[in-house]
């Protein structure tokens, strides 16, 4: 019986290394959270959100490293939240700065956070649009919704079931998006005409 003591002691050892490792990337993705609202808050207000993007950064490696999770074996719902919040958020500065859009291995994600992240950042491409076009910028309006375009058909080819990317309700969302956009594009352009 002894033998049974030991290792039961052994595998209660591991699960709280594992707790501890879990508790601390839980609040990683706390902290990452917060940072990609200001940084997107800020790429909406000035334009530039480096010094939050400079901490994103310095989180995310945290958590992918320092963690230790092993993601296979332990989906942890705040840390895909918290990565998929990251991916939006690096997509939109791309996006913002004419850079290419970063790859998930860029970015040092997996693919799932990184194809949610993408559908998630058509919401704020259209934050983009509607204040380029209250300041009568319709030429950089246009400009960000043909990426938003591109990015639509993108997202749409992934047919896949929810066990494995739970996109369906993302590629529904991006679709009233994009109609609501594509109108107030075109409501611009007509009054613009109309004005001239």
């Amino acid at each position: 019986m002894e033998d049974i003591t030991k290792i039961a002691d052994d595998a209660l050892g591991i699960f709280r290394d594992l707790e501890s490792r879990r508790e601390r990337a839980i609040r990683c993705s706390r902290d990452i959270l917060r940072e990609t609202k200001r940084m997107i808050h800020s790429i909406h207000v000035s334009g530039d959100g480096i010094e939050s993007k400079n901490r994103l950064m310095a989180l995310v490696s945290d958590l992918m490293s320092e963690s230790g999770i092993d993601k296979p074996r332990m989906n942890i719902a705040p840390v895909e939240d918290a990565l998929m919040e990251y991916a939006e958020a690096m997509i939109l500065d791309s996006i913002v700065r004419h850079w290419s859009v970063p790859s998930f291995d860029d970015l040092g994600i997996g693919p799932q956070p990184w194809v949610l992240g993408l559908a998630d950042c058509l919401g704020e491409m259209r934050r983009v649009v509607l204040t380029s076009l209250m300041a009568d910028d319709i030429v950089k309006a246009e400009s960000v919704f043909m990426m938003m375009e591109e990015i639509s058909l993108t997202i749409m080819l992934f047919d896949v079931p929810d066990a494995i990317l739970p996109i369906r309700r993302k590629q529904d969302i991006a679709r009233g998006i994009m109609e609501r956009t594509r109108t107030d594009i075109t409501n611009a352009i007509v009054l613009s005409k109309i004005r001239h």
